[in-house]
């Protein structure tokens, strides 16, 4: 199907209907995609981004931020294809909201993808988890004209998708990721009294450090995380320091609660 042609519907009622969810969508890409960006990756320090309630996030980084403005150039310019595998492979996962509606966007105009409404449905469920008004407006009217067996398919797809690129998934990948970083290779944990004579390679400043230092650093980041993920996942009980938690429980806890949701 050629690059902007939008789904045709069985009735001129549907049609229009449909027009009128794309003149919206269009208004919305409008908005700039750091608003909202949940990026976990350890990047510059943490700040205070769009947000839901009570939800603290990081600004994407800088490379981040440039792999967002090469895909809106390339999504201007009609490059829908590049644009797609981008938004879908490299800025969804990262629990950019934007980009998860873009991709729903895509696949409802079949823009650089074969057109498929209840995929379109799924990310933007995907897109609106965080109460973004916007995103569930534009959610909630694709809904509307679509059949039920379709909003069926479209829930089950976006479970699995909640499951992966979720608040709550992305940043207990992140907790992982941040713990790995405080094992050496050698698989024991760095102790906070390491000597300051070892240096390691940090990847958020491109230099070598102590490893005391980037431990200390991955330490507090991770307790961040950790603090994070207890306020979004209302994990009351939740233990916050990196020397006690217990990724496996807290995994098996985050996973229950995708699962089985709020």
């Amino acid at each position: 199907m050629a690059p902007g042609t939008y789904r045709a519907f069985a009735n001129q009622k549907q049609q229009n209907s449909q027009e009128k969810v794309v003149d919206d969508l269009s208004n919305l890409n409008k908005i700039p995609a750091c608003l909202f960006i949940l990026c976990f990756a350890l990047g510059s320090g943490l700040a205070s981004a769009q947000r839901g309630p009570g939800l603290s996030t990081d600004f994407p980084d800088s490379r981040t931020l440039a792999v967002q403005s090469k895909v809106n150039d390339l999504f201007e310019a009609g490059d829908y294809e590049r644009a797609y595998f981008i938004y879908r492979n490299e800025l969804a996962p990262l629990g950019d909201k934007y980009a998860q509606y873009m991709v729903g966007y895509m696949y409802l105009t079949g823009k650089g993808v074969f057109e498929n409404n209840v995929a379109a449905l799924a990310w933007y469920r995907l897109a609106a988890e965080r109460g973004t008004e916007e995103f569930v407006a534009v959610s909630n009217r694709l809904a509307s004209d679509m059949s039920d067996e379709e909003v069926r398919r479209a829930e089950q797809m976006y479970a699995e998708l909640r499951a992966e690129y979720s608040d709550l998934a992305v940043l207990m990948a992140s907790i992982k990721k941040d713990s790995n970083q405080l094992e050496p290779r050698t698989g024991t944990r760095i102790s906070r009294g390491s000597s300051s004579l070892v240096k390691v390679y940090d990847p958020r400043t491109g230099r070598s450090i102590t490893a005391s230092e980037y431990d200390r650093r991955v330490r507090t980041l991770l307790e961040k995380r950790l603090t994070m993920l207890k306020e979004l996942g209302d994990f009351e009980d939740l233990e916050t320091d990196p020397d006690k938690v217990d990724l496996a429980e807290l995994e098996r806890r985050v996973q229950e609660r995708l699962r089985f949701g709020d």
